[in-house]
């Protein structure tokens, strides 16, 4: 799997895989930051803006019971005031004109008390048998309203009773007490107070919870006496208030509400003396709107390091693409200019390095190129000079027959013997073509260059050979040690014509063989070795440096040629040749 997909990644530029690793390190952990902050935030801000309006619904409830502590003191205060415990007394027994009188006194009570309660539209005072014995407005003249605020008292029970009473097409609110007598402590009747449901909406009218929220209060008929809005049957529902029971029966003060595709938090408290619980609605995109504005910073923010990336990206594997590519076009025209090409990158970094360590081995190649080129134009001139210095075979080798047969019939031994060896020494070095040659073939030429002198020189010089065993098979460049031996006979023989005496040694060390050749004569400046004296009374017109050039061609490094030679004292040539089996 790794390997496929290494394969995959190959065949993709360097360019795209630079720029696709840069958007994924920077864009995937931006992303998952921005996800994450959100979704911290998220519940963070829902958590402190429930927190919040729990808050601020618990301070409604304070301010509503206040409120209806007010109204409930109010009736208190009457329940036990003596004129309206008077006139439940004598209710059976008084006259109109008594009734008229008791109900002037009351009204007299009143004046004073009711300019603290403004928002009291309507007041009645109610026998057990539903006959009103007193009133102060007109909203409930209708008997069918006084018995079905007198069913709901009796319904709902308990102390002060507070419900919602609709009354000619207007709903209010309705707050309630039965009334004792306190001479005999027995139920004598009701104390009904018909209030303008702007009494309790004032507390929470103002409250701002967000656009969509609403606040409810419900009585103990499930019916709701007030709202800060208009009532939305489709959210404020049976299904709703049934949920609203579960969380406050499981202690929860706000739960999560679902209808259709809306979300809602709902928040909740009982104002318990009245019966009555204050409800709050609030859509989830209330609490979402900062999450928004959030999340739309956060989009902005991956956008602009979205382009940025793009453009700090390009930038990036600008400076790595560019060089590579200008490294490319170096090593194109290099291939096709034998690496005879200019490159200059000065950059610190590896691209850099890599670049000029590629220019290091370029510039070594093209200087072994042009030495190979020059090797080779030596190689030929070498062999162009090989070529001059040859003379035509069959021509020398049938005029050397004749002289050696006229030489034997006219009894010169030594004349006949110069010639055979020098047919055989032009036969080995003219006639046989090949390069390398068995050293014992290349000592058998140097005997036949000595004998060939000697007809000259006479034995004015000896040549002393020593090879060790077993080496005398082993391969060399042909005519390497004739040249040599020349330029000692040349450089050698004294004017006193002394004795000469030139040793030749050949000895294995290691990977190579060591050919030394020695002679005990004048010695000679090595400057001079190839001057013009020397070049007149050559076999050829090869000399030292031909044979150096041509191990150094040849071989290469380690092997070559050294000469040490001092005047009177004699000349030393060492050559290092590598061991060549049969070539």
């Amino acid at each position: 799997m790794r390997k496929q997909l290494k394969l995959r990644l190959r065949n993709i530029s360097i360019e795209k895989r630079l720029a696709y690793a840069f958007f994924l390190l920077s864009l995937i952990p931006i992303l998952f930051v921005g996800m994450l902050s959100t979704t911290i935030a998220k519940h963070s801000i829902i958590e402190k803006s429930t927190n919040y309006i729990v808050q601020l619904m618990d301070a409604v409830e304070d301010n509503l019971q206040n409120k209806l502590k007010g109204y409930e003191g109010f009736l208190n205060e009457l329940m036990v005031n003596s004129l309206v415990q008077r006139s439940f007394q004598v209710d059976d027994i008084a006259t109109n004109a008594d009734k008229a009188k008791m109900n002037n006194q009351i009204n007299d009570m009143l004046i004073t008390k009711m300019s603290s309660y403004p928002y009291i539209r309507d007041m009645k005072m109610i026998n057990l048998g539903g006959e009103v014995i007193y009133q102060r407005g007109y909203l409930l003249n209708d008997d069918t309203h006084i018995k079905s605020i007198v069913n709901s008292i009796n319904h709902i029970g308990g102390g002060v009773q507070c419900f919602k009473q609709s009354i000619y097409g207007e709903d209010y609110i309705v707050l309630s007490k039965k009334i004792n007598s306190v001479y005999t402590q027995k139920e004598v009747g009701y104390i009904v107070l018909i209030i303008k449901e702007d009494a309790v909406r004032i507390i929470y009218e103002e409250i701002d919870l967000g656009k969509g929220a609403n606040v409810y209060l419900v009585d103990n008929n499930q019916q709701i006496i007030s709202s800060q809005y208009e009532v939305e049957e489709d959210i404020f529902s049976e299904k709703l208030l049934q949920s609203y029971k579960e969380s406050r029966k499981q202690g929860k003060e706000y739960f999560e509400y679902v209808e259709g595709k809306n979300h809602y938090t709902v928040v909740g408290g009982s104002i318990k003396t009245f019966g009555i619980e204050c409800i709050a609605t609030i859509p989830n995109d209330h609490f979402l709107t900062e999450i928004k504005e959030m999340q739309r910073n956060v989009v902005g923010i991956i956008i602009i390091c979205f382009f940025l990336s793009i453009v700090s990206s390009k930038i990036i594997c600008k400076s790595i693409i560019d060089p590579l590519k200008k490294l490319k076009g170096y090593i194109s025209s290099a291939m096709e200019d034998k690496f005879n090409t200019v490159y200059i990158d000065d950059s610190p970094d590896e691209l850099g390095m890599l670049g000029r360590n590629y220019v290091q081995i370029t510039n070594e190649m093209h200087e072994m190129i042009q030495k190979i080129a020059r090797d080779e134009k030596e190689r030929r001139e070498l062999e162009l000079n090989m070529l001059q210095a040859q003379i035509n075979p069959h021509f020398l080798f049938n005029t050397l027959n004749s002289l050696r047969w006229i030489a034997m019939m006219s009894g010169a031994d030594s004349v006949s013997e110069g010639i055979l060896a020098l047919s055989d020494l032009l036969k080995n070095t003219i006639i046989q073509k090949a390069q390398y040659i068995t050293i014992a073939n290349e000592l058998e030429n140097v005997k036949n260059y000595i004998l060939i002198q000697k007809l000259r020189y006479g034995d004015s010089f000896k040549l002393d050979l020593h090879v060790d065993k077993g080496l005398m098979n082993y391969n060399t460049l042909k005519f390497i040690l004739q040249p040599i031996v020349e330029n000692a006979i040349i450089h050698g023989i004294r004017l006193d014509e002394s004795l000469l005496t030139i040793s030749i040694s050949i000895k294995e060390e290691k990977e190579g063989l060591f050919i030394e050749v020695n002679d005990d004569g004048k010695g000679f400046d090595i400057t001079q070795m190839e001057g013009s004296e020397g070049k007149d009374i050559r076999l050829s017109g090869i000399g030292i440096n031909n044979v150096i050039d041509r191990i150094r061609i040849n071989f290469g490094e380690p092997y070559g040629v050294q000469i040490n030679s001092q005047i009177g004292e004699g000349t030393q040539v060492k050559l290092y040749i590598p061991k060549l089996g049969e070539v």
